[in-house]
This record gives structure tokens, C-alpha cells and sequence, in this order.
């Protein structure tokens, strides 16, 4: 069983959210970054769940879910299995950024984008001790597709998670609108294979969808110069 580790955050993951790319980090952005990242050591509590099915025909068979588009079916192809997963950074977190938004909505930008690299570590470390579990048996492991990712329906969330039983596994709803509760969450897919696969860079920069997501940022470091 593999478990929810949190050690560390990619700052320049923390930077591409805040929509800076590149030039001088101004100083008391360095600063809030370092800031938010002890106060979310302290209150984040990240936890996770997994199920394995088998593949047949780009589905998962016995999951009960229907995955549609293209780019899923590309994700899955020549896999005999997938993972399922789902993983939260606690209802603390989502507490801690709704106050901080009353109190500066500047310093709860950095926060939120803090965050959002936070979970992505804890599902970066769950897929390096799956990869390293497969590699142990010869196997090979995508990475991870979620829903909202390229033209795998949004409204997956809310079916996968309850296959998962998130809700009583790790404390994770879905809203209407298909939003993860508490916000930094994440369900993902990845496929296991016999043969090598290629993998994708991590992050809302390689997905298909980056220059028309609604939900990405798009802020000027000057801003919080």
C-alpha cells in the first residue's frame, strides 16, 4: 500500500501558476513563497486513495466509468491495466486560504499557487513509488491524466471519486460544477504496460488545454512588486 508523502514544492511550478515566466523573482515574492510553504507544513494533512482495474478496449473494466475523447484512449493504449487515484491536501488548507483571502488577497494568490504545487509533489512521490513498484516487476507507467485534462470530460470527478469512495476513504467531494472539495485535490489516471511508454512533462503547461483553461492564472510577477 502506498502511502501520501509531502516533502517539498517545485518553486518554478509555484512561479508558472502565479504566471510568471521568466526575469527577476522580485525579492518579497521569494520572500511570500517561503512564507506560504511553512504555514502549509503545518497544516496540511495529505492523504490518498488507489484501485487497480484491468484495460479492455481503452476501458476500465469492472470501474463502472465510461472514459471519453481521444486523448485518454492514447493514454491507455497498449496498457493491460490502470490506476485510479485520488489524493488531498486536507480541509485544513482550503480553511487556511479562504482566511488568508479576507485578511490579503496578494499573499493568498501565493498561497494558493503554493498549494497547488504542494499536491502535485504528493502525486509526483505517489508516482515514483508506483514507478519504481512496476519497474521492480518489469513493468512501465504512464503518467498521470486527469479529468479536465485535454478531452477527458471534467465531469469524470465526480463518477471516479465514487468508485474511489472518496468521501469516505480521504474526506474528498465533488462539487456540481465537478470542483474537487476541498480544492487542492487531484484524481488521476495512469496506465501500466508491458513496454516502454512515453511520458509527458508533468504540470498545466503540457496539457492541451493550457492556453484556453479558464482555471489557469495568468498574473504578472509585477504585481507583487
Amino acid at each position: 500500500m502506498l502511502n501520501a508523502r509531502l516533502d517539498t514544492i517545485n518553486r518554478s511550478e509555484v512561479l508558472l501558476y502565479l504566471g510568471c515566466r521568466g526575469g527577476q523573482v522580485p525579492e518579497d515574492l521569494e520572500r511570500s513563497m517561503d512564507e506560504c510553504w511553512e504555514q502549509l507544513k503545518i497544516v496540511a494533512r495529505p492523504r490518498l486513495t488507489y484501485r487497480i482495474f484491468p484495460v479492455e478496449n481503452g476501458q476500465l473494466s469492472g470501474s463502472g466509468l465510461l472514459l471519453e475523447g481521444r486523448d485518454i484512449q492514447r493514454h491507455l493504449e497498449d496498457c493491460y491495466e490502470a490506476v485510479l487515484l485520488a489524493a488531498t491536501l486536507g480541509p485544513d488548507v482550503e480553511t487556511l486560504l479562504m482566511r488568508t483571502q479576507v485578511m490579503d488577497m496578494a499573499r493568498a494568490l501565493v498561497l494558493d499557487s503554493t498549494a497547488s504545487a504542494a499536491i502535485e509533489n504528493v502525486c509526483d512521490n505517489f508516482e515514483k513509488d508506483l514507478r519504481a513498484d512496476c519497474q521492480s516487476k518489469g513493468l512501465f507507467l504512464t503518467d498521470r491524466f486527469s479529468p479536465g485534462y485535454g478531452d477527458l470530460p471534467i465531469g469524470l470527478q465526480q463518477q471516479l471519486c465514487e468508485v474511489l469512495d472518496t468521501r469516505r476513504r480521504i474526506g474528498l467531494t465533488v462539487s456540481q460544477s465537478g470542483i474537487l472539495i476541498p480544492r487542492k485535490s487531484v484524481t488521476a489516471i495512469l496506465g501500466v504496460s508491458e513496454t516502454p511508454r512515453f511520458r509527458r512533462s508533468s504540470g498545466c503547461a503540457n496539457c492541451t488545454m493550457f492556453h484556453s483553461c479558464k482555471l489557469r492564472k495568468d498574473l504578472p510577477c509585477s504585481y507583487f512588486s
